[in-house]
């Protein structure tokens, strides 16, 4: 059993090695949020913050894979070029996509009050502002994959 045992620790270290080589730290879930090294992902609400070192480093991540691409960033390098244009174009997103929910909102509520003029024009503001939430997540999401 112990030889099991050891022979499954190796293939842990293994890949932690290969993982940490390729910029990935495997995460760790904790009572305060998911740790990442020694960088710490906190939700609050349906956005995330960094911290390192008990200290805020990023807050209010939009996206998951954000959040944990620039932990690993962290981590390995500390702050850097890569993780400041990852985490403007996180706000970017951000913003855009709230913009795009609150037209949508008012959108509906001049709908179902019969403002038909102010309807039609929050929703051309309403898909305006969601095409722009979803340029915008497709350049989060292409920065994040190298």
């Amino acid at each position: 059993m112990s030889n099991l045992n050891s022979k499954l620790q190796q293939v842990v270290e293994r890949t932690h090695r290969k993982l940490y080589e390729q910029d990935r730290i495997m995460p760790v879930k904790t009572s305060e949020g998911i740790l990442v090294g020694n960088v710490l992902i906190a939700s609050v609400g349906h956005v995330k913050n960094l911290y390192q070192d008990n200290i805020l480093i990023y807050k209010e991540i939009s996206l998951n894979v954000v959040a944990i691409k620039i932990a690993n960033i962290l981590t390995k390098s500390g702050t850097t070029a890569r993780a400041e244009a990852l985490y403007r174009a996180d706000q970017e997103y951000g913003r855009w996509l709230q913009e795009s929910q609150f037209l949508r909102h008012k959108y509906q509520i001049a709908r179902k009050n019969g403002n038909n003029d102010r309807a039609d024009i929050y929703l051309a503001r309403y898909c305006t502002a969601r095409d722009k939430a979803k340029n915008a997540h497709s350049h989060v999401l292409a920065l994040a994959a190298f």
